[in-house]
């Protein structure tokens, strides 16, 4: 199993939360699952809300905020959703539709 991927969430209000979508395109139940990752920590701390919010224009913002996957900008957005793991790394099910 991936590192990102450390298996069902076990406690708090989502734990034994199923999902019915996912993992990518697959229409599958499965458990929620997260993987806290530190290594993402520096991309979403006050300096870089600052900065993101630093830029003139709504589209400068946008862009900035959400990041890209390729090439690989680290944007408050998708750094959050790195930095959580689990689920929250799927493009199509991080939604966690049910």
């Amino acid at each position: 199993m991936p590192e990102y991927i450390r298996g069902c969430v076990q406690d708090g209000p989502f734990a034994n939360h199923t999902i019915k979508m996912g993992p990518g395109l697959l229409v599958t139940e499965h458990c929620l699952t997260r993987g806290v990752d530190d290594t993402f920590g520096h991309y979403i701390n006050s300096s870089a809300v600052a900065y993101t919010l630093s830029f003139p224009t709504f589209e400068q913002f946008r862009v900035v905020l959400a990041g890209s996957r390729d090439p690989p900008v680290y944007g408050i957005h998708l750094a959050g959703h790195l930095a959580v793991g689990g689920e929250m790394t799927n493009f199509f099910s991080s939604p966690a539709g049910n």
